[in-house]
């Protein structure tokens, strides 16, 4: 990986936004966090080693960007060793040590020199713990990247321990040769008439700038028998019981009206061949959902929204920042003032895939490290499904929202869950 490239859209809206806060005095951490909590010995001498040979089986985490032209510098820079940091003293050691993750992880990173991603260890007192942080810049990695990374550092630790023979499986495209061919389909004349139909889809979003402010969560879950009552229902209009869920949504934001948003954005993964599987870069973006034909009738509603998904993910290869930059050109280089609900689900099979393995001689436990909201949704609407019920966080910014707002359409979303159940006689 040498030389330079024009940055993906994605890129290019992310650098907008740096800008764009340096010059208001703030600065917000963008930042793709794998957390674990490790047990037993680990061996930081053989991690160092792995974490070098990861940095230059990726390339892309050396790489750095000239945010001015805007320019994705290829020519990697040198690996850092990872960061040992001290064990923290007081009451909670536990606590304390994961407050200081949380510290490391929000540390910006230099991206016009690079690197763009750190290794963390915080011994954890009084215990054979630590806790280990990969830290990685948004511009080259997403949530599958982190997947990779976990997956090729313990295979890559377990090596240089001699605890194991087995190589990284072979990166067989890289991000770079993907975000050019990305740029050259964009440019073309059919990624142009894509673009233009993704466009006139979210013309109906712009809407007065709404600004910056705090946001806040609230928490709900639909336990199990509950979400399993929608298996036969989202067979039956082909869609995932996740998908239903934002179906549900749709309908809610119709009923409520007001001052929520008639549209809402789905996280897409944008991973569709298996060669880019191993690969470490930012693939994911997001689709708008628009359902211009929403009905009172579920079973009508329920069509109508499937018609909707479908061209939600047609478009789906014309990257959000573009479809901002072609529809609201006012608006790109203040993405974050956007007004629309975004909607990010992680089925169960997603997280089983996510979930690390251990390296040699120890047991590994995730921990949740969410350095705030990093999007200019008003509300971020975000379901895991685990042990057989659903899991919902609803972050809302509190200038446009309070809790009550959102517990109503929580509320309205599981009351409309249910007469899909009951117009499907079940």
């Amino acid at each position: 990986m040498r030389g330079s490239v024009t940055p993906s859209w994605s890129q290019r809206g992310r650098l907008l936004q740096l800008a764009e806060d340096a010059r208001a005095g703030l600065y917000r951490a963008f930042h793709s966090v794998s957390a674990l909590r490790v047990h037993g010995r680990l061996d930081l001498t053989a991690l160092n080693r792995a974490w070098h040979l990861l940095q230059r089986r990726h390339p892309v985490l050396l790489s750095s960007f000239d945010r001015e032209k805007p320019l994705w510098r290829l020519d990697p820079a040198e690996p850092e060793d990872l960061v040992r940091l001290p064990a923290p003293a007081g009451a909670d050691p536990a606590d304390l040590a994961r407050q200081e993750l949380v510290r490391a992880a929000e540390r910006p990173f230099d991206v016009e020199r690079g690197p763009l991603a750190r290794l963390v260890v915080v011994p954890v007192p009084e215990t054979t713990e630590v806790l280990l942080g990969l830290i990685v810049d948004h511009l080259v990695c997403d949530a599958w990247s982190r997947r990779v990374l976990v997956r090729d550092l313990r295979l890559l630790y377990d090596r240089e321990v001699g605890a194991s023979a087995e190589d990284p499986e072979p990166v067989q495209d890289t991000f770079d040769d993907f975000v050019r061919r990305q740029n050259d389909y964009l440019d073309s004349e059919a990624g142009l008439r894509l673009r233009r139909k993704a466009a006139e889809r979210i013309a109906s979003l712009d809407r007065p700038p709404t600004g910056r402010a705090r946001t806040l969560p609230v928490t709900r879950r639909l336990d199990p028998e509950s979400y399993e009552r929608l298996t036969p229902v989202a067979r039956s209009v082909r869609l995932t019981r996740t998908q239903l869920v934002l179906a549900a949504l749709d309908a809610a934001l119709a009923d409520l009206g007001g001052h929520f948003p008639t549209a809402t954005t789905m996280v897409v993964a944008g991973r569709p061949r298996a060669d880019l599987h191993g690969t470490v870069g930012w693939f994911a973006s997001q689709v708008a959902v628009v359902n211009q034909a929403r009905h009172s009738d579920p079973r009508e509603h329920l069509r109508s929204f499937q018609t909707a998904m479908v061209e939600a993910l047609d478009a789906a290869r014309v990257p959000w920042p573009l479809v901002v930059a072609d529809a609201l050109p006012h608006r790109f280089s203040s993405p974050l003032s956007l007004p629309y609900l975004s909607f990010n689900a992680q089925p169960l099979r997603m997280r089983a895939a996510l979930r690390p393995l251990p390296f040699a001689g120890t047991e590994v436990h995730e921990l949740s490290i969410n350095l705030g909201q990093q999007e200019g949704a008003l509300l971020s609407y975000w379901v895991e499904e685990d042990d057989g019920g659903l899991q919902a966080s609803l972050r809302y910014k509190t200038e446009r929202y309070d809790e009550a707002d959102v517990v109503a359409l929580w509320e309205s979303t599981v009351s409309h869950l249910d007469r899909f159940v009951r117009s499907a006689g079940l």
